[in-house]
């Protein structure tokens, strides 16, 4: 039986949590004077979400438009359309737009940073790399020992885990219900967890409509 594009989906997210730290990067924007510009955030490395998308969407499936694309003094802006393949129509999920600090003068790469920006944006309309618009990729980045993000220097690094589905510790003991850290978030796994929502809130989880789960942060 051939998967729902749900189910393709979900796998896409499992396969990019999967690789750990080496899918994860650091996106912030330097002035001329090299401080940083507005907030870090972390997401996922354009390759690694492509590769994940091509492995269960089929690469001959989706494609995108660039619709409009800028040039300003210190970055590029692309105006990108996704399009979908499923059952054998194309539709356009939507538009995006995506950007790109020039660095050193470098026009031509500024512009394919932000048109791949824009395709990884419209591609979290479908829900594809949601742990990075969730905000829950800091914690995966910080367990890499080389970045210096990862806290004070004389205390090491935890060792990222190679893959997802860790059981995780120190957890409630809630009766028909068992937990799993999947790099850095735990998550409730069992039947009827609607009926121990209260004990699960209790416990600090929130129900993550997107994943149709209740999880927290490690």
């Amino acid at each position: 039986m051939a998967a729902t594009l749900k189910e393709k989906i979900d796998l896409i997210n499992e396969r990019l949590r999967s690789f750990g730290i080496e899918a994860v990067q650091e996106i912030k924007m330097t002035g001329k004077d090299g401080k940083v510009i507005g907030q870090v955030k972390y997401g996922y490395r354009p390759q690694y979400v492509f590769d994940s998308v091509n492995e269960f969407l089929g690469p001959e499936n989706w494609r995108y438009e660039l619709t409009r694309e800028e040039i300003f003094d210190s970055q590029a802006v692309a105006e990108v359309k996704l399009y979908l393949k499923v059952d054998g129509e194309w539709f356009c999920k939507g538009s995006q737009k995506g950007q790109m600090q020039i660095v050193k003068g470098n026009v031509g790469d500024a512009q394919k940073g932000s048109i791949t920006d824009a395709i990884q944006k419209c591609m979290s309309l479908l829900s594809i790399g949601s742990d990075s618009y969730k905000g829950l990729l800091i914690k995966v980045y910080q367990k890499n020992p080389g970045n210096t993000q990862a806290g004070n220097k004389s205390q090491p690094a935890e060792k990222p885990a190679e893959t997802s589905g860790k059981p995780a510790t120190a957890m409630p003991k809630i009766a028909g219900v068992t937990f799993e850290d999947r790099q850095g978030v735990i998550v409730a796994i069992g039947d009827r967890l609607f009926d121990k929502k209260e004990l699960l809130k209790a416990a600090g989880f929130q129900w993550d409509k997107t994943e149709k789960t209740w999880m927290k942060a490690a």
